[in-house]
C-alpha cells in the first residue's frame, strides 16, 4: 500500500509538471509570435513596433552639362531628349544639370561617362541621396504593409522603367511591347493606391497625406508616359519618366527629415 501511495504521488507530480510545461511553452510561443508580428522586414523596408522605416537609397545621375538658369538648361534638355536621353533638369547648388539617365551603381554610371566624355566633355556624375524614411504611427499590420507598398513602389517603378528603356535601346523590346509593360506597372500602382485609399479614407495624418500626394504624383508621371507621343523616341520618354520618379521619391523622403 505504501508503495502504491508513492507511485500515485509520483504520477500526480508528473502530470502537474507536464501541464505546467505545456502552459509555459504555449506562453512562450504566443510571446515570440507577438514579437515577430511587430518586427517585419521586406527588402529595405521594415517596421518595428510603432515605426515604419525605409533605408537610405542612392543613385547616380549622368549629367551632360550644367547651366546657370533653368530656362537655358531646358533649351539644352530638348536636344538630349532627341538624342535618346531623359533630358530631365535637376537643380543642385544653384546650377541646373541636364540628366541623361540614372543608374543604381556608380560603376555603371562611370562606364557611361567614359563613353560620353569625348562627345560631351562636360559630362559628370551626380550622386542623388534619398534619405532614410521613418514614420511613427499607431497602425495595424495591414496598414503598415500598405504604407510600405506605397513607399517601395517608387524604387520598383524606377527599376522596371530602367529595364524597359534598356530593352528598347538594345532592340530586345518594341515600342508596342514597352507600352504594354508600362500599362502593367500603372495597373500595379493603381491597386496599391486603391488599397491605400480604402484603408485611409478619412482623417489622414500629415505623414500619410505626404505619401498620398507623392503616389498621385507618381500616377501622373506614368500617365504622361502612357500618353507620350512626339518627335523623340519612346525610350527617351521612359528615361524622363523614371528620372522624375526618382526626384519625386527624393522629395518625399526629404519631407520626413
Amino acid at each position: 500500500m505504501l508503495m502504491k501511495s508513492k507511485m500515485n504521488k509520483k504520477s500526480f507530480f508528473t502530470k502537474v509538471f507536464t501541464i505546467c510545461f505545456c502552459v509555459i511553452s504555449f506562453a512562450l510561443v504566443v510571446s515570440m509570435a507577438d514579437i515577430f508580428s511587430s518586427l517585419i522586414t521586406v527588402g529595405g523596408f521594415s517596421f518595428v513596433n510603432e515605426n515604419i522605416s525605409a533605408n537610405e537609397y542612392s543613385v547616380y545621375a549622368i549629367c551632360t552639362s550644367n547651366h546657370p538658369t533653368k530656362l537655358l538648361a531646358e533649351e539644352f534638355a530638348e536636344d538630349i531628349k532627341k538624342q535618346g536621353g531623359a533630358g530631365c533638369v535637376y537643380m543642385n547648388e544653384q546650377s541646373y544639370y541636364i540628366i541623361a539617365s540614372i543608374y543604381e551603381t556608380e560603376s555603371d554610371a562611370q562606364k557611361v561617362k567614359n563613353n560620353l566624355i569625348e562627345s560631351k566633355p562636360n559630362v559628370s556624375i551626380q550622386k542623388l541621396v534619398i534619405p532614410k524614411i521613418t514614420i511613427s504611427s499607431n497602425l495595424t499590420t495591414q496598414e503598415k504593409n500598405t504604407v510600405m507598398n506605397c513607399i517601395s513602389i517608387f524604387k520598383t517603378s524606377y527599376q522596371k522603367l530602367y529595364d524597359i528603356s534598356v530593352s528598347l535601346d538594345t532592340n530586345v523590346e518594341t515600342e508596342v511591347g514597352a507600352r504594354l509593360l508600362v500599362n502593367e506597372l500603372n495597373s500595379e500602382l493603381g491597386t496599391i493606391y486603391n488599397n491605400f485609399n480604402t484603408l485611409f479614407s478619412d482623417n489622414l495624418s500629415t505623414d500619410l497625406l505626404r505619401i498620398k500626394l507623392a503616389i498621385e504624383e507618381l500616377k501622373n508621371h506614368l500617365q504622361t508616359l502612357i500618353d507620350a507621343s512626339g518627335t523623340v523616341t519612346y525610350s527617351a520618354y521612359v528615361k524622363e519618366c523614371y528620372c522624375k520618379i526618382i526626384m519625386s521619391y527624393k522629395s518625399l523622403a526629404e519631407s520626413f527629415n
